[in-house]
């Protein structure tokens, strides 16, 4: 921890940890670098995200989680574009096992119960808001898990190239899950453990929890503009929604 960080950490108490996730790469937004750290008003598409998590009452660690070739642009965040003491760790070649990488980097402190929840998050959704991470964490911590998400009421199922299905598909009970996802950590931290000595390989946290645990995953409702930034278009949508709200951009 640098000595900016030493005399930041009484800024974080709690004992939940937030975990962002920044392993992809800027392909489709047609980027050359890491879509987590393209610029958004002013600043890193991750650091929206690093600091929202860090602001949630009861956050009290945060762990950044990259590939081998950001850290030095995770360093850039940490030092540059937030106040707050940033963990910043190597991830694994697949979102489990950067998730896994995580989860074994505060394994100690699960153990010790300094860290009771964790909130894992997707550097790419950029505009979640102070409220919705709140109440994912509170949700986990009287549930034992929580994921926001949308009912997804424009679905429909297809029926062979051309045509729709239709009277099989029941929208009400349909969701789009976005992040931060909330899980009770000794919990989670055994799950993934487990995962990993099967080989299982989940598209998200939650469905790694409903794999290996019997906690119950609550679900809060989400937020349209919490949406992950994979086009170009993506973000410029995230620009255009930092613009109209008067979104913080320091």
């Amino acid at each position: 921890m640098t000595t900016r960080a030493r005399g930041r950490a009484q800024r974080l108490r709690g004992h939940a940890a937030g975990v962002v996730l920044a392993g992809g790469s800027g392909t489709r937004v047609g980027a050359g670098i890491n879509k987590a750290f393209l610029p958004l008003s002013g600043r890193s598409i991750a650091s929206w995200g690093i600091n929202t998590l860090g602001s949630v009452d009861g956050v009290g660690t945060l762990v950044f989680v990259v590939r081998p070739e950001d850290r030095e642009a995770a360093r850039f965040v940490a030092e540059r574009e937030t106040e707050l003491p940033l963990e910043i760790i190597t991830g694994g070649d697949t979102r489990q096992e950067s998730e896994l990488l995580a989860l074994r980097h505060l394994a100690d402190r699960i153990d010790a119960g300094h860290v009771r929840t964790v909130l894992i998050h997707d550097a790419a959704r950029p505009l979640v808001s102070h409220g919705l991470a709140a109440a994912v964490l509170h949700a986990a911590i009287d549930h034992g898990g929580a994921v926001p998400a949308l009912p997804a009421r424009d679905v429909a199922a297809r029926d062979g190239e051309d045509r729709l299905r239709t009277g099989v598909v029941e929208p009400d009970t349909l969701l789009r899950v976005q992040t931060p996802q909330g899980f009770h950590a000794v919990t989670i931290l055994d799950a993934y453990e487990a995962a990993a000595r099967d080989g299982f390989v989940g598209t998200d946290t939650a469905s790694c929890a409903q794999e290996y645990t019997d906690i119950p995953t609550a679900w809060v409702l989400g937020e349209e503009t919490n949406f992950k930034i994979t086009y170009a278009q993506d973000l410029l949508l995230a620009q255009d929604v930092v613009a109209a709200l008067g979104l913080r951009t320091g």
